[in-house]
């Protein structure tokens, strides 16, 4: 297996992104002002056009890192149109929202389809064979878990609410129920981390277990509880680095305000506070993207592949070199606009 892709086409890539996004945000800006008696609606055509970008993205991106990935001397390539998947990925939004997410399996295992049906090994044709349903006899329990934080945070607080208005006293059978879902939802909101890292872990295996290749198939036997570690660990180093930025915020800017403490001006401290707080935000911004990209991509990925085994790889023998390396215009433009995906 080699990767055949370079810097130098990411950065050209990136660029292009930035020529693209840049006019968008300054006529969005410039539109704004222009309706400014809308504005309780000006953010939606803008949030629906970016979001079709991006999943315009994925799709280019996807078929950028497919053209560098060779394998055997063969390499992996796409057809299909970027387009048709973003707004195939559009489309699934309306019932992903209006079932709470339960119809997220059924949206996955769609957009799935559509990548791996233009996904070729050379001469060889993928797909994928995972559904829908399979996904969620695994997962509804955790998303129902998940779900559970939420409501029981909100039930409490209007049980909470009843109790105070109908002058209960503090032991009422009300105020205890309150009490006790509110304790719930928090527990549960600890717990969350855990639900998300098992999910992600079925959702791998899932995902892996539908791919083929022709006559050949991925099998992957990641355990549900694979991910836990990392995304822990993933959590304790973005709390560690924001309390070192923070320490080392507090630092700087006290040493600065003692260093200009002799200039008479009523609005240095605001001004100090205002410098630190951009710099100590932008420091959290890049420790946090790259903390992610760490955790959440490399060892991830790695213990996934780890998890996986290839057989009927001699169907894999006789497949001609096929496809072309393609522009990274798709991948600079994911990467501007912070998507990412399979």
């Amino acid at each position: 297996m080699e990767y055949t892709g370079r810097g130098k086409e990411l950065l050209f890539g990136f660029l292009i992104a930035l020529a693209i996004l840049l006019p968008a945000f300054f006529a969005y800006t410039l539109a704004g002002i222009a309706a400014e008696r809308y504005k309780a609606f000006a953010s939606l055509p803008l949030y629906t056009v970016f979001f079709l970008f991006g999943q315009f993205a994925v799709f280019r991106a996807r078929r950028y890192r497919l053209t560098r990935t060779i394998w055997r001397g063969v390499r992996f390539w796409m057809t299909g149109s970027s387009w048709v998947y973003a707004l195939r990925s559009a489309a699934w939004l309306v019932p992903v929202m209006l079932t709470l997410g339960f119809a997220y399996p059924w949206q996955m295992a769609s957009l799935e389809r559509y990548k791996f049906r233009h996904t070729r090994y050379g001469s060889l044709p993928a797909r994928f064979e995972a559904t829908g349903g399979q996904l969620f006899k695994r997962v509804w329990w955790v998303w129902l878990l998940g779900l559970s934080a939420p409501l029981a945070i909100g039930g409490g607080s209007a049980l909470a609410f009843v109790a105070q208005r109908q002058g209960d006293a503090p032991t009422s059978a009300t105020a205890i129920a309150a009490g006790l879902l509110m304790l719930a939802g928090f527990v549960a909101i600890i717990c969350l981390p855990f639900l998300h890292a098992l999910r992600k872990a079925i959702e791998w295996r899932w995902w892996a277990n539908g791919i083929r290749l022709g006559a050949a198939e991925l099998r992957c036997a990641l355990p549900g509880g694979g991910l836990i570690g990392v995304y822990w660990t993933m959590i304790g180093m973005t709390v560690l680095a924001s309390v070192g930025w923070s320490v080392v915020g507090g630092i700087v800017g006290g040493l600065l305000y003692l260093a200009l403490k002799s200039v008479e001006s009523d609005s240095l401290p605001t001004i100090l506070g205002q410098i630190v707080g951009v710099i100590w935000y932008v420091a959290i911004i890049l420790t946090t993207g790259v903390i992610a990209r760490i955790y959440l991509m490399q060892r991830v990925w790695r213990i996934v592949a780890q998890s996986c085994t290839l057989h009927e790889i001699g169907a894999l023998a006789d497949v001609a070199a096929a496809g072309d390396a393609v522009s990274a215009v798709g991948e600079g433009l994911a990467d501007g606009l912070d998507f990412a995906g399979f």
